[in-house]
């Protein structure tokens, strides 16, 4: 997967919202974007999908361009999990699998995901409706309960390259650990692209591409970044000392 001098403006707009940007992302590599709100990682990740078109440059898959796929067998390259969930008035089971008949894998995805103690306690577990317009034993899911719910969609339809944006955002302290140390198992074989904000995710990441102002200003291993990136080691200390005072606020808003 390659970006090759990539950049893109809104319409009726000559400023740049990405700024030439070049990098390579391998098979079996786990990576995060990460910079502060507005830098452009979601914007990054949306050309990558094809929902938005660069205005110069080309991304490249298997060194073919991505203009010249089908569009839709170019969407199902990819397993994203946005900030916005989207549940559906239907079982939990088939919010996962929309329909197909569960597998081994749907459990593997649940447990992968963090939802497994959520639905052993529900009285009616994988068939618990996700509504209570329709069933007045149906339930509204709490926001970090939504959270693992699309991340178990997207584990479960094992596509090549999984995506989550901000995945944490909703998830306690405790949860979001867990979805921090289990990363690797949950890309296994994957190129995955982890995208926030919280630089705590980039431990356990490959890669890390540091974002700003549209371009990525600098690459390496969180180790390497932090012995030499100044900006990149002093963000990461300030996040560190927020929550080593118990404050819930992010250092970068």
């Amino acid at each position: 997967m390659e970006f090759r001098n990539v950049s893109y403006h809104y319409p009726n707009h000559d400023q740049k919202i990405i700024d030439d940007v070049s990098f390579v992302i391998h098979k079996n590599t786990a990576v995060t974007l990460v910079g502060l709100n507005g830098a452009g990682k979601s914007t990054l990740v949306a050309l990558l999908m094809g929902l938005l078109k660069p205005t110069s440059g080309t991304i490249l898959i298997n060194d073919q361009p991505s203009e010249t796929f089908d569009y839709h067998d170019y969407l199902g390259l990819f397993a994203p999990v946005f900030q916005e969930s989207a549940t559906f008035a239907d079982t939990l089971e088939n919010n996962i699998t929309f329909g197909k008949t569960a597998t081994p894998a749907m459990e593997a995805a649940i447990r992968q995901s963090g939802l497994w103690k959520d639905v052993q306690d529900l009285p009616a577990g994988l068939q618990t409706n996700l509504t209570q317009y329709v069933d007045d034993q149906g339930m509204s899911l709490s926001g970090g309960q939504s959270q693992k719910l699309m991340l178990a969609r997207a584990l479960y339809q094992k596509r090549p390259v999984l995506i989550l944006d901000e995945p944490t955002a909703a998830l306690d302290a405790l949860a979001e650990s867990e979805l921090y140390q289990h990363y690797h198992d949950l890309s296994k074989g994957t190129i995955s692209i982890f995208i926030s904000h919280r630089l705590a995710s980039t431990q356990f990441a490959d890669i890390v591409f540091l974002v700003q102002n549209g371009r990525i200003a600098d690459a390496g291993t969180h180790q390497d970044l932090m012995k030499a990136n100044p900006a990149y080691a002093a963000l990461y200390h300030a996040q560190s000392q927020y929550y080593q005072e118990g404050d819930g606020a992010d250092a970068t808003e």
